[in-house]
């Protein structure tokens, strides 16, 4: 494959959904939340739209499939994870923090196992799971509704098990 002439416009957009999820990622770190939630709402935009413009200009591919995925565990997966880590763990100490470290570290692993699955199954019209890209709507959210960090772990936990859970969802969009 040759990137400079197989890389489809559309896959230009994957990418800005992975850049996207790196600025949330950076901008966590350094304590400025509000900037880090909007990066993972932007990410959820590019993600978005790169399905629609591959579909509407007939360049869907497997290149830009697997791209997709590498690019939603990053902005879904790896930066909700560290937004919720940095964010929550300055209220946590001890053995508090540990789980919550524990619990970012299982959204990931099951954002990844839910991508794999994805990537393999051949299912049309829904999705198995929840789909990862609601963590880049859902820790924005709590952020904004002012969710305690004491209650973090828990939405943790309950997004990985929704996106390795065995359950369809009808595909809106």
């Amino acid at each position: 494959m040759n990137l400079r002439k197989d890389i489809a416009v559309s896959d230009v957009f994957t990418l800005l959904n992975a850049s996207f999820g790196m600025l949330s990622i950076f901008y966590a770190i350094r304590g400025e939340y509000f900037s880090a939630v909007v990066f993972m709402i932007t990410a959820v935009i590019f993600d978005y739209l790169d399905g629609k413009i591959a579909r509407k200009l007939n360049k869907t591919h497997e290149f830009g499939k697997e791209l997709d995925s590498l690019a939603d565990i990053i902005s879904f997966g790896a930066a909700p994870a560290v937004f919720g880590y940095v964010y929550a763990g300055q209220a946590l100490q001890g053995m508090w923090e540990t789980v919550l470290a524990v619990s970012c570290i299982i959204l990931v692993v099951c954002g990844a196992l839910r991508l794999a699955r994805f990537n393999i199954t051949k299912a049309k019209g829904v999705y198995q799971g929840m789909p990862i890209t609601l963590n880049g709507i859902i820790f924005p959210i709590l952020y904004f509704a002012m969710l305690p960090a004491e209650y973090y772990f828990i939405v943790f936990l309950c997004s990985a098990g929704l996106m390795i859970s065995p359950f369809r969802i009808k595909k809106i969009l």
